[in-house]
């Protein structure tokens, strides 16, 4: 019993901030469209997707690892999970975020086209 009102309780607080989080997208994403410039569109857009990345790594983790049936639990893979999102998603962030910089996803591009490209 105290295990399916934890999965209850888990679940509506993780699912109340997940839509309030997707209904502020929502509303940003509809003030991103009454933005007349293509260039302002495109800024506000690449922003929104790293904030949007780094909500859905955060949200699917934590969604994993609290929100399953107690007959799947184990003990190794919830360390796992909890030192990914702890240690894992919080060193992603920058590299994410930087991912908006030019220069670094000129950088990414030279780095990817040097290794696949059989010049």
């Amino acid at each position: 019993m105290n295990e399916f009102l934890l999965l209850i309780f888990s679940g509506v607080i993780a699912m109340g901030t997940f839509f309030i989080v997707i209904i502020s997208y929502i509303l940003i994403a509809t003030a991103i469209l009454k933005i007349r410039s293509a260039s302002g569109r495109q800024k506000a857009f690449s922003t929104c997707a790293s904030h949007l990345t780094a909500v859905t790594v955060f949200y699917g983790t934590l969604s994993f690892n609290y929100i399953q049936p107690s007959s799947q639990y184990s003990v190794d893979q919830e360390k796992v999970v909890s030192v990914f999102y702890t240690l894992v998603i919080p060193m992603l962030n920058p590299l994410i975020y930087s991912l908006r910089n030019k220069e670094v996803k000129d950088a990414v591009k030279r780095a990817t086209e040097k290794r696949y490209c059989s010049c």
